[in-house]
């Protein structure tokens, strides 16, 4: 099974990443040529502070093993503000909403994520923590956008996370990943798999 660490964002959140695909949305369906983009699911949108990948049940029950007890750490808020892009903001395969407040805890859940990891037998990324939010993926370019002018023009309200627990998920596909869905427009339906939460461990700190 596909398996990775992840916190939850919460529904105000959710509310605010919604209503920010569909202003870009309408913006992009304005273009020459829209984009494809593959937009992910608000009911699945969260934030990966470990990626395992693929391993065997047993495995996974060692994994639930080491994640359940609670953490000592103290609960904490993550605030979002501003879409960024990957690679760069010109040519964008990927757009998302930045953290500007709650990073360092985030870095401290991680480590403590990757010391209880350290004791199972799975191979884990090894790539540092960038806290974001993916809103969705650019499977094709378009043409006739503006895409810095477009993503500044596109607000973003102050929302927050409140973060007081960590879980493990297993990561479904209902459909091939990156599938796009049939439109009229450029601008694609929602795509990703299902996720399931195995446990979670509660900040205590």
């Amino acid at each position: 099974m596909r398996v990775f660490v992840a916190i939850d964002v919460g529904d105000e959140v959710r509310r605010e990443a919604q209503r920010v695909v569909s202003a870009l949305t309408m913006k992009l369906e304005a273009a020459k040529t829209p984009p494809k983009v593959a937009w992910v699911k608000p009911a699945v949108l969260h934030v990966t502070i470990r990626f395992i990948g693929e391993v065997e049940e047993s495995e996974a029950e060692r994994l639930i093993d080491v994640l359940s007890p609670p953490i000592s750490l103290p609960p904490f808020d993550v605030r979002w503000r501003g879409i960024g892009t990957f690679p760069n903001n010109r040519h964008p395969r990927a757009l998302w909403l930045g953290v500007i407040d709650g990073a360092a805890p985030l870095a401290a859940l991680e480590a403590e994520v990757s010391k209880r990891l350290a004791g199972v037998d799975v191979a884990l990324d090894d790539r540092a923590l960038l806290p974001h939010l993916t809103l969705g993926r650019v499977k094709m370019a378009g043409a006739g956008i503006d895409w810095p002018k477009l993503l500044q023009a596109c607000e973003v309200r102050n929302c927050t996370s409140r973060v007081d627990r960590v879980s493990l998920y297993r990561s479904k596909l209902s459909q091939p990943f990156g599938r796009l869905r049939a439109g009229l427009s450029g601008v694609e339906g929602q795509y990703g798999p299902n996720y399931t939460e195995l446990v979670s461990a509660p900040l205590i700190g």
